[in-house]
């Protein structure tokens, strides 16, 4: 059985961080609160937007945190894409496996990943897309995964890719395989205290990896 490509996507196949830094400021300041710099708005992502405004805003009332969310929602909608981009390699990636079954299971509502993935012309490569608002639950509860799994029939082999503890430790607790990106929004001290099973330095080492070269995975 082929293995399945799990992928977060800030900070693993997306670099949005300035997008979600200048929406999230935008809404702070629109709403009467102060802006944050870009680099402590970059160790808030990853739990979703709405954790996102309410760690940003400390120990929000409901009425703030609604206020401040529904203008970063409307922002960012319109926003997304102003400087987000694909990190390097990663189109070259799917191109080349584009025969092994992908996902994209991230935080972010799907709305916003769908709009984002479809901008940016890959869309079509991942077979699944699972956000933050798809199910009841987010990352790092495993059954996130349970669409995939059910698809595919079986506790199919496979890896989870992301940038962050919370990728490292659902991907784990599924019994997928590890494998965290330095580059992304986490420094790599972090990620190497998780101890995944592999840690790459750019998106084209992952091509390099081993069970991803080996013919067997693919019969």
């Amino acid at each position: 059985m082929s293995p399945v490509l799990i992928f977060d996507l800030d900070g693993t196949l997306i670099d949005s961080k300035k997008d979600i830094a200048d929406s999230l400021n935008y809404a702070l300041e629109r709403e009467g609160f102060a802006t944050l710099p870009d680099k402590k708005i970059e160790e808030l992502v990853g739990h979703g937007a709405k954790t996102l405004v309410r760690d940003a805003l400390g120990n929000p009332s409901d009425e703030a945190l609604g206020r401040v969310f529904l203008t970063f929602w409307n922002y960012y909608h319109e926003h997304l894409l102003d400087q987000t981009r694909l990190y390097s390699g990663v189109l070259e990636f799917l191109e080349e496996f584009a025969h092994l079954p992908k996902a994209v299971v991230t935080n972010k509502p799907e709305l916003f990943s769908q709009k984002i993935l479809e901008g940016l012309g890959v869309r079509s490569h991942f077979r699944w897309l699972i956000g933050g608002d798809t199910l009841p639950i987010q990352k790092p509860d495993p059954e996130v995964f349970s669409p995939i799994f059910r698809d595919l029939g079986a506790l199919a082999p496979g890896v989870m890719v992301g940038d962050s503890h919370v990728d490292i430790e659902c991907g784990r607790a599924a019994g997928l395989a590890t494998c965290a990106v330095s580059y992304g929004f986490r420094p790599r001290a972090e990620l190497e205290a998780y101890r995944p099973d592999y840690l790459i330095d750019s998106f084209a080492d992952f091509s390099r990896l081993p069970f991803l070269r080996e013919a067997s995975i693919f019969g």
